[in-house]
């Protein structure tokens, strides 16, 4: 039996989503594997819940009983989880961590210095799909179609902005789950929108807006052999797909799985979809999300996301589901190649011939 270690909660402003993606994993976990929950409350503390299943059943970690851990550095080998006189090495990790400290490169370097294998991205890979600007920027390098946008590092250089056609979508470079995104369809309002978005994030991105359909696709796999699903469509009850509709109302987007396209159009988007989550450097999973013009069918690169949602209603296992892979063998599937990434940087060399 391998051991696997399920991280949620963590520092960002999307812990809450974490805790329920969490949830849902632990109610997957296939045979095979024991898991073992640690929630990092909002100061940082690691604390780890006796009963995994507790969590699988009610998603609010303050309701359940925590121990508070700590970790072991063993020089040499894999490193330590110690609490209350035990210990445990896990074979894996399962960082169900939305937003900055989770998904931006920072815990992916934490686990790489434990040795303890995990699942998803790498530390670069990680931290370039958490940063819209520099995926925008390795996406027009790589010919990925981009619509125009504007990078502001203050609130007050609205200068390439305002050259934007109206309307735009402000939103901060480095967060997700729609946090901190505004529609912006008046000039009078860009100011009041990037000063909120700027609340978040020392770097903001205005994007051109268009009248699109949101398109999604998840990637499963390593470069080189790297599977798109069936492709989905987010229709939105409202004016964009906003942390409110994701999360807070069940009637907030229609989701339709497989989005109504032509069968030459949705082989289009899954193989630009496995084309971004390389040139990215994608590994494991992600969530590639485009927008289609409705008028012309084109297709744009909006963003990558590497540690999706697991919620019951999340695209990332929605979508896998619809292409007849179910969520206990997703995480499988995940789970092995984390093994398989961790077997391969155990073999490298760290002394010179």
């Amino acid at each position: 039996m391998k051991t696997v270690l399920v991280l949620c909660g963590g520092r960002s402003a999307e812990r809450e989503v974490s805790c329920v993606s969490a949830s849902a994993v632990l109610r997957s976990m296939p045979a095979g594997w024991k898991p073992s929950l640690v929630w990092i409350a909002p100061d940082g503390a690691w604390h780890l819940q006796k009963d995994a299943r507790a969590l699988a059943k009610a998603p609010k970690p303050e309701k359940h009983r925590f121990d508070r851990v700590r970790v072991r550095l063993e020089p040499g080998s894999p490193s330590r989880l110690v609490w209350a006189g035990r210990s445990l090495v896990p074979d894996a990790v399962f960082p169900v961590l939305h937003g900055p400290q989770g998904e931006d490169g920072t815990m992916q370097g934490l686990l790489d210095i434990l040795g303890w294998p995990f699942v998803g991205a790498g530390v670069l890979g990680s931290s370039v799909g958490m940063d819209k600007e520099v995926s925008k920027r390795l996406a027009v390098h790589a010919r990925l179609p981009v619509l125009p946008y504007a990078v502001l590092t203050e609130p007050g250089g609205l200068g390439a902005a305002r050259r934007l056609r109206l309307p735009v979508f402000v939103k901060p470079a480095r967060m997700g789950s729609s946090v901190g995104v505004y529609k912006v369809k008046r000039a009078a309002d860009l100011g009041a929108a990037v000063r909120k978005a700027f609340r978040f994030d020392t770097t903001v991105i205005v994007e051109q807006g268009i009248e699109a359909r949101e398109i999604e696709v998840a990637v499963l796999g390593a470069p080189g052999a790297a599977q798109a699903s069936v492709v989905g469509e987010i229709r939105p009850n409202a004016e964009f797909y906003s942390y409110e509709a994701k999360y807070l109302d069940p009637d907030g987007a229609e989701l339709l799985v497989p989005a109504e396209l032509t069968k030459a159009q949705a082989a289009g988007v899954r193989a630009l979809a496995v084309r971004a989550f390389e040139v990215l450097g994608g590994y494991g999973m992600a969530r590639v999300d485009f927008l289609m013009d409705k008028r012309s069918g084109k297709l744009w690169f909006n963003e990558v996301n590497t540690l999706p949602g697991f919620t019951a209603i999340s695209m990332y296992p929605k979508l896998w589901g619809a292409a007849g892979l179910p969520f206990p063998r997703l995480v499988g599937r995940l789970l092995d190649l984390a093994l398989r990434r961790g077997r391969s940087q155990a073999r490298l060399r760290i002394t010179r011939d």
